[in-house]
């Protein structure tokens, strides 16, 4: 797999999906974007260069995002 095709696709699905997976687990939606950020960081200094700071950014918002979602659907599927 190409490093472009992780960075565009790969990585987003699995920021959503985790922030998903994140609030249905600890019903918390700050926990796992909070990890992917630290995640994200580590992989700039280690993996990838300077340039990779703005898809931590994305990645994080997208998996706060996403919890954000599941927990407003929740808490109306709930009233």
């Amino acid at each position: 797999m190409n490093l472009i095709e992780l960075v565009l696709f790969v990585f987003p699905l699995l920021s959503i999906v985790l922030g998903i997976l994140g609030y249905y687990i600890f019903r918390n939606i700050f926990i796992v974007p909070l990890l992917v950020f630290i995640a994200s960081v580590i992989a700039t200094y280690t993996i990838f260069n300077s340039s990779f700071w703005g898809w931590v950014f994305v990645y994080t918002l997208l998996s706060f995002g996403s919890g954000f979602v599941v927990k407003f659907f929740n808490s109306k599927k709930e009233k």
